[in-house]
């Protein structure tokens, strides 16, 4: 959620608001057939497509994937720079959708996982306090996901 609201910050400041993205040219070869480079595809069920490409389509920038998901108006679509907006939007969309498909569930114990909700946030930290304590975790030097953009 806060990739994608930065994202949306970045692409306001980058091409203002609504955002005027540039216009790419496609680089359109002759199609001469099958050349010896490109692969035999035996099974028809394997492209050459990832499932990523497949599922984001064109969409090169999220404020067009956020239009391809339906959310038009612009205006809106800038609200979703606030990550606290992503979840006062999508939960009732996904609520209505499970019921849609005939799924029973008690909502009335739902809540948000995120430090947006402070009983869950000292719930989690009181938990790790006690895990060290009792030595069931460690600190100590593991893979992370750096951003040069985030700092």
């Amino acid at each position: 959620i806060k990739a994608c609201a930065d994202k949306l910050k970045r692409e306001m400041e980058d091409f203002g608001f609504p955002p005027n993205f540039p216009e790419e040219v496609e680089q359109v070869e002759a199609d001469t057939g099958p050349s010896r480079d490109d692969p035999i595809i035996k099974d028809k069920s394997k492209g050459k497509k990832s499932k990523a490409v497949a599922k984001t389509g064109s969409a090169k920038y999220q404020w067009q994937i956020m239009k391809s998901i339906g959310i038009t108006d612009d205006d809106e679509v800038a609200r979703f720079a606030s990550s606290e907006h992503w979840l006062d939007y999508f939960p009732p969309l996904a609520k209505s959708d499970l019921q849609s498909m005939g799924l029973h569930v008690d909502w009335r114990r739902s809540f948000i996982t995120t430090d947006v909700n402070p009983f869950y946030d000292s719930f989690v930290k009181w938990q790790f306090v006690r895990l060290k304590e009792r030595q069931k975790v460690k600190y100590g030097k593991r893979y992370t996901i750096f951003s040069p953009k985030d700092g």
